[in-house]
């Protein structure tokens, strides 16, 4: 929305508005689908509605039910859309509802009723909140038959509601790039039919997993924003807008995984998968304050100060890890989200139960057996029977992780512990010649010179 037209919007109005559409995007948008079929037209139409809000809670006031005002003000919109181009309509091929490709009786009859039960017919329907088709965008989104880059792309827009300018900023790409990127994913349901639909029990549990993979990439994206407007305390550099941008897109990249998390654990309560994403969300939020110092360098976990995490989201990630597990629940994200809990939820760093850990990480060995998860589990080794036994379950990682500038990091602080100073300088000085940030960097390069 442009500053023109928020210029005569009080601020609680344009509030308010900001919050629905936060909050209420993925439901209205779902619902909007519901009856157009076509995306573009959706997006368009719950678009309109919210600048229509601006103008009408103005006058009228907030109404108590924001998500409910929405939905029928973008259906409406849609269905004069859809009236004015049904010739047109019929020629352009539809988003397949099911996986039959039927479209429903239901929409021919509301695009041919102009009368008042057109319009109770629509409030009506946008009472409640409308849990199977924001399940069907979710999974829509995410499907395996569209590319990786894609399915982000499309959560975002989509589910989260960012607009395209936010999406390229926190993926450092040109807005006009990532607008080709959402077309071609778009184009690609309409040819390909690909169906809006919850999947059936047979496989729900294999695209879940996709969407959770979607969830935990925008997961990482966010916590990047998250680290760097977290360490940066100073004031910024007048040539630093373009990093503003992309850390505020990065911070609402946060926000909306984690809503997602939490909607989708709502609609899907019998699944722990969902619930495991959502705690380590939490964990990494309540950390993120103190894993970046004011220089944006990164700080060790034993050295943060736990004394500023936020204990409440702890004590709620800590709730849903151990509820989970007590209904049964041992799939990977979760198994990743207790390792989390067993890190975070103590006082102070020595008494953390690294057995526990190391114990956790061979039940996610399990369902993830890479060189990656192993070496995380090697940290915990290093603290739960020390750094010579963590060595030499190290070593038969090189291979797999020379490119990895945190095996070498690990390698290099294995050795000081042991005594082998100009081996682990060695180790550091390799490194850093390892991608990664320029935080990182200097870190190393501090250690060098203690060295």
């Amino acid at each position: 929305m442009t500053d023109a037209l928020r210029a005569d919007v009080p601020d609680d109005v344009a509030a308010a508005v900001a919050a629905a559409h936060r909050d209420h995007w993925g439901t209205v948008l779902a619902a909007t689908v519901a009856l157009t079929r076509d995306l573009d037209l959706a997006e368009d139409s719950v678009q309109e509605a919210c600048v229509q809000a601006l103008r009408a809670w103005t006058r009228e006031g907030i109404p108590e039910n924001r998500a409910g005002w929405l939905t029928t003000a973008a259906r409406r919109r849609a269905l004069d859309a859809i009236r004015r181009s049904q010739t047109l309509q019929r020629k352009l091929p539809l988003l397949v509802w099911d996986a039959e490709g039927h479209r429903d009786d239901a929409m021919a009859g509301t695009m041919a009723d102009d009368g008042p039960a057109t319009v109770r017919r629509i409030e009506d329907e946008a009472a409640p909140v409308v849990l199977d088709e924001r399940l069907r965008l979710i999974f829509l989104a995410a499907h395996p038959a569209l590319a990786p880059t894609s399915r982000i792309a499309l959560t975002l827009r989509l589910v989260s509601g960012l607009s395209t300018e936010q999406i390229a900023a926190a993926f450092h790409l040109p807005t006009a790039t990532m607008a080709a990127r959402l077309t071609r994913a778009k184009k690609r349901i309409r040819l390909s039919r690909i169906p809006c639909r919850v999947p059936g029990a047979a496989e729900l549990d294999g695209r879940l997993v996709d969407v959770l993979d979607v969830l935990s990439v925008l997961l990482a994206v966010g916590m990047r924003g998250k680290a760097e407007a977290g360490g940066d305390a100073g004031p910024r550099a007048a040539g630093d807008g373009e990093t503003t941008r992309t850390t505020d897109a990065q911070a609402a990249v946060l926000d909306s995984t984690v809503h997602t998390l939490q909607v989708l654990g709502d609609l899907l309560p019998h699944h722990s998968e969902p619930r495991g994403l959502l705690a380590q969300a939490l964990l990494l939020q309540a950390r993120a304050s103190t894993r970046i110092d004011e220089r944006g360098r990164p700080v060790a976990l034993a050295e943060q100060d736990r004394t500023a995490w936020d204990r409440e989201l702890i004590e709620r990630a800590d709730h849903l890890v151990i509820g989970s597990l007590a209904r049964g629940g041992r799939g990977p994200y979760l198994v990743q989200a207790a390792i989390s809990a067993a890190v975070a939820v103590p006082a102070r760093h020595e008494d953390i139960d690294w057995c526990e850990v190391v114990e956790l990480y061979d039940a996610l060995l399990m369902h993830w057996p890479t060189a990656l998860v192993q070496l995380g589990r090697v940290v915990a080794v290093s603290e739960a029977e020390g750094a010579a036994v963590a060595f030499d379950h190290l070593e038969p990682l090189a291979d797999e992780l020379d490119a990895h500038r945190s095996f070498h990091v690990i390698r290099g602080e294995l050795l000081g512990r042991l005594g082998a100073h100009e081996a682990a300088a060695s180790a550091v000085r390799t490194a850093l010649d390892r991608q990664g940030s320029a935080g990182e960097s200097e870190v190393l390069r501090e250690m060098l010179r203690v060295r």
